[in-house]
């Protein structure tokens, strides 16, 4: 069945089952290497032939690949079915190399990915667009060490870093470089999970974690537990705007095929946000198998993490100024140019 005919056949059985029923996301801890872009020029030439399987379905079911993190909070509550909106089937992952696989794999209809992972794809000259920017301020700068107040404090340091070649890394060595501390300090890298645990085993004294991985490091240190930097916060006193770190993909030819399939997720995905933030405790309990942390901890991380859906076009201004940052900085981070209009999704 080709391409066409099948996005044609997800389209026909979303619009019968409304008909008929119109009442009714590595714990080795490894040095930098230059491993996630390599991966991510490989992810693209999968990702651009996912769109031949990802709407083959029997029924108006989606799948979502996302982060053990922000973006999967409002998902949870999606496959539970407590909005309305189509069937929704999850996968997570949680590294940048783990992500990569996955989408090879063609695992999923939806991914949610760091902004700057779409644009090194979009860079290749790959088929995806980005649809919605929901993750906005979750990551910090932390320290066990109470002598620690400022990133110059920590020169000479080890600090351990999640997600390599993601936000947490690219933001990291963005700030360093603002304060003339890239060649400065050591950098290290692994899981946010492994990272806690080596913080709270005194193993490792200072981290740069998103949350909501943090809270539970956050929770056991309490009077020991330093926030060093707010990577929300400083964004926002160097450049003035909010911080956009991570957004939804879709392949682009299902896209332009399909326009109210992703129209319809993400009216989905905007309502399971605002269940979110009215009754946090239903997602916090739904995470509670899927993050691998207790209820009441992920509800403590919720009030350190800036989740909302912007649509991509609507949040253009503040992604090119993020882009334009990182082009200045680390041109290699978002596939060495700026993206063009092709990249934002609109119906």
């Amino acid at each position: 069945m080709t391409k066409i005919a099948k996005c044609l056949l997800l389209a026909c059985c979303f619009f019968l089952l409304a008909a008929c029923n119109a009442t009714g996301e590595e714990g080795e801890v490894k040095e930098k290497t230059d491993d996630g872009t390599a991966a991510q020029e490989q992810q693209g030439e999968d990702m651009a032939e996912s769109g031949d399987d990802a709407a083959d379905h029997g029924e108006q079911t989606f799948t979502f690949l996302a982060p053990k993190s922000a973006p999967l909070l409002p998902a949870l509550l999606m496959e539970e079915g407590t909005v309305a909106g189509p069937a929704l089937e999850i996968s997570t992952w949680d590294t940048i190399e783990q992500l990569l696989a996955a989408v090879q794999g063609n695992e999923a209809d939806f991914a949610a990915v760091p902004l700057n992972v779409a644009a090194n794809l979009h860079a290749k000259g790959l088929p995806v667009q980005l649809i919605d920017v929901n993750t906005w301020g979750t990551i910090y700068l932390v320290s066990v060490d109470p002598e620690v107040a400022t990133l110059e404090d920590l020169e000479n340091e080890e600090i351990y870093v999640s997600h390599q070649s993601g936000p947490p890394d690219i933001l990291f060595q963005h700030f360093l470089d603002q304060d003339g501390l890239t060649d400065k300090v050591t950098v290290h890298y692994s899981t946010p999970a492994e990272i806690s645990q080596l913080l709270l085993g005194g193993k490792v004294k200072h981290a740069v974690l998103p949350e909501p991985a943090l809270s539970a490091a956050r929770s056991q240190l309490q009077g020991d537990f330093v926030q060093v930097i707010d990577f929300q916060a400083a964004w926002e006193t160097l450049y003035g705007m909010d911080l956009p770190q991570a957004g939804i993909i879709v392949n682009s030819e299902f896209a332009a095929e399909n326009p109210q399939a992703v129209e319809q997720f993400l009216q989905s995905y905007q309502e399971a946000i605002d269940l979110l933030h009215a009754e946090p405790e239903k997602a916090a309990a739904l995470a509670e198998e899927a993050i691998g942390m207790k209820q009441p901890l992920i509800e403590t991380a919720l009030n350190h993490m800036k989740i909302m859906s912007v649509a991509a076009l609507d949040a253009k201004p503040v992604i090119e100024q993020y882009f334009e940052v990182l082009f200045d900085s680390q041109p290699d981070a978002i596939g060495g140019q700026l993206p063009d209009e092709g990249f934002y999704f609109q119906e």
